[in-house]
């Protein structure tokens, strides 16, 4: 039996495939789907994503989505995944399950009146069908007999296939802030720097370090937890909270003095400085710590969540982008530290 984790090319985003490989059978499981153009790009759409060739290679295997899970509704998040519901032939034909915190399981959650706007319009590419016509995710999700999980939070667990995962966010307070209408285009790293931090050195990063953490009620809703199978744990935060994710990691009994060994941490919010504290990483021994994002948008990652990572633990960080680590380490600083950073190789396999 093995698992393999593909982080996929989701540009600024999230994609991941966490496949678990049995004696039988596979069981897959997607978390999140990137920006739009993970799924496909290009002149009407022409070009296939990452998304959309996972997806395929699934199709070839005969093997489903066994379970979708979307962390939270920002854009580079959740996009890639709407565009595999509108596509004929990909994820409304291959999912099983799904958790999706969506704006009416939160209202129903809450006892408030459901707010309409908040619900995902599927589009239709079709010539004689208008967006106007467009489908309700939930809707096509209950027409397909997707099955779905009630609201996500915080202290639960669940027994997915071969998988144990048990959550540590959101709590209800930050399910509660999102009961109002939603922007359009929910802007992922709103609280982050355009300018990046690369000028300065890890020593000055080290010397003077303060945690101003997310205020972001949309990252703050993100679903995280922790995987488990086969003697394996992994960390999956989305665009969690730090203090959110680390007051449950307390409240399972893991202390500086009892940290929770992981093989695989994805790190939170695309390498934020506002997602990744030093007391949260001391809670924390893994060999890898993942960070997703072509380091297009917002400034990220941040060069201070490496400096974090390579105070507070002993691990690599691991990127999805090449380009993304040349830029963060100055001259003098290469040969100390640079085998601290990797580049992902397609998939990372747990025997």
């Amino acid at each position: 039996m093995s698992i393999v984790v593909r982080v996929l090319k989701a540009n600024h985003g999230d994609c991941i495939l966490v496949s678990h490989e049995g004696p039988s059978s596979v069981f897959n499981l997607l978390i999140d789907g990137g920006t739009s153009t993970t799924f496909r790009h290009g002149p009407r759409q022409r070009y296939a994503g990452a998304l959309c060739n996972a997806l395929d290679d699934l199709k070839k295997r005969g093997q489903h989505v066994d379970l979708a899970i979307l962390t939270h509704i920002d854009d580079d998040h959740i996009h890639g995944l709407i565009k595999a519901f509108e596509k004929p032939g990909y994820l409304g034909q291959l999912v099983k399950s799904i958790w999706f915190n969506s704006s009416r399981l939160i209202t129903r959650h809450f006892n408030v009146p459901e707010i309409s706007e908040n619900n995902i319009l599927l589009t239709d590419d079709s010539p004689e069908t208008s967006v106007s016509q467009g489908k309700e995710l939930e809707t096509l999700l209950d027409d397909i007999g997707c099955e779905r999980a009630p609201l996500i939070m915080a202290g639960q667990s669940y027994e997915v296939g071969p998988f144990t995962l048990k959550i540590l966010s959101p709590e209800p307070r930050q399910l509660e802030r999102l009961l109002h209408k939603w922007p359009t285009e929910v802007e992922s790293g709103a609280t982050s720097s355009h300018d990046n931090d690369y000028h300065l050195s890890l020593s000055e990063i080290w010397a003077e370090d303060k945690f101003k953490p997310d205020p972001s009620i949309y990252n703050g809703s993100s679903v995280a937890f922790i995987l488990e199978a086969d003697g394996k744990k992994m960390l999956f935060l989305g665009d969690a909270h730090d203090q959110v994710v680390a007051e449950n990691l307390r409240a399972f009994g893991y202390s500086d003095t009892n940290k929770l060994k992981l093989d695989l941490v994805k790190v939170s919010h695309h390498g934020s400085q506002n997602n990744t504290s030093n007391e949260f990483l001391s809670l924390l021994d893994s060999s890898r710590y993942v960070i997703s994002t072509n380091g297009s948008k917002h400034g990220l990652p941040n060069k201070r969540t490496i400096a974090r990572i390579m105070k507070s633990t002993s691990g690599n960080v691991l990127f999805n982008y090449r380009d993304v680590i040349t830029p963060l380490l100055l001259a003098h600083e290469i040969e100390s530290y640079s085998s601290r950073l990797e580049v992902l190789d397609d998939e990372i396999r747990f025997e």
